[in-house]
């Protein structure tokens, strides 16, 4: 009878590590390190080992366990045939997904990182610092006038419009082959913003809400430009965007300093109050209406927040020294809050 007991006490600790174990090799191996897509650049070299590849893929948290990974290459015989080459590899990619990817995956990519809502001219200089191409270049594509006749939403900018495709070329990573020009660049990114502008988001924005009027793309991405530049939070985006919708409609300067800034043809600056006075239908103090034209390039989030505002009767905002923005619906409370919080930068 003892010997009985001794033996199903053993069956069932083997039972239960047996559990245990599915449980690892479910999680290490099927089951990716993120819920949502996080591309990532990853390099396999000449010469590298299956257990280095491992261990480069846990240190770019492509997946939890190099053990797992080399288990499953040991089981699957697929170890051998693993590449080398430069390759575009996903956080939500499995063990399977990941090692399909380096046999068969398009190898030669490199990521491309432009930056979110500045102005062209410094994305310039951000893209020819990752070593891709010279900002010179960049800036030619994007002033092609040859681009209006591709994309109907440039088609449609003002005629007196900067050949510049400033608020059009949209922020993101981009990977490209190497060998990649300026121009195949300024196509993924306007590519990409066509992506963004869907049939229905196009047809939402010509229809009047509670928040705004209607409004054409260019309008948005003016407007989405203004509030990139001024605010530090997404959630303070929509909001934003409102009170440059309660502005318009009461025939008020818009006010927003980013302007000023842009029309210097810098990034940032803490402004004078000469440069307050500045002679340049960029300065929103002094000119009614919309800017000529955007002031950088908007994400999507402040282009989706200025096309869905949130309803308020805000008409001031400042963002006081620790990154906050405040909003206020009169110039008492406005200066008041200042007197309170003082402003970034002050």
């Amino acid at each position: 009878m003892k010997k009985l007991i001794a033996l199903l006490v053993v069956l069932g600790v083997a039972a239960a590590g047996a559990g245990r174990g599915y449980q690892w090799w479910s999680e290490n191996v099927y089951t990716p390190v993120s819920s949502h897509s996080e591309k990532v650049s990853f390099s396999v070299k000449e010469g590298e080992s299956p257990a280095e590849i491992a261990d480069a893929l846990a240190g770019h948290h492509l997946i939890r366990s190099p053990e797992a990974f080399m288990l499953y290459l040991r089981l699957s015989g697929r170890g051998s045939a693993l590449q080398a080459g430069d390759f575009v590899l996903d956080r939500d990619m499995t063990v399977p997904q990941i090692v399909d990817a380096l046999q068969h995956g398009r190898s030669a990519q490199v990521a491309v990182r432009v930056p979110e809502g500045i102005g062209a001219r410094f994305q310039a200089q951000t893209i020819e610092q990752q070593g891709f191409i010279k900002a010179a270049d960049y800036l030619a594509a994007a002033s092609d006038p040859s681009w209006k006749s591709q994309y109907d939403f440039l088609a449609q900018l003002p005629s007196g419009r900067s050949p510049m495709l400033e608020g059009y070329l949209l922020p993101d990573t981009y990977y490209l082959d190497r060998g990649a020009t300026a121009r195949d660049l300024v196509k993924a990114e306007l590519d990409a913003f066509g992506r963004f502008w869907t049939p229905d988001l196009r047809q939402a924005i010509g229809q009047k809400t509670p928040a705004r009027p209607p409004v054409s793309i260019d309008e948005v991405v003016i407007l989405a430009s203004l509030a990139d530049r001024e605010v530090n939070r997404p959630e303070e985006l929509p909001r934003a965007c409102e009170v440059y919708y309660n502005r318009l409609q009461a025939h008020e300067p818009l006010g927003v300093d980013a302007t000023i800034v842009y029309a210097l043809g810098l990034l940032n600056k803490n402004l004078t109050q000469d440069d307050l006075k500045l002679n340049s239908p960029y300065n929103t103090r002094t000119h009614a209406g919309l800017p000529p034209g955007p002031i950088g390039n908007p994400t999507p989030a402040a282009m989706r927040a200025c096309a869905n505002p949130e309803q308020n009767d805000y008409f001031f905002y400042f963002t006081d020294r620790n990154g906050t923005t405040h909003f206020e619906k009169t110039m008492a409370q406005f200066n008041s809050d200042i007197a309170k919080y003082g402003v970034l930068g002050q």
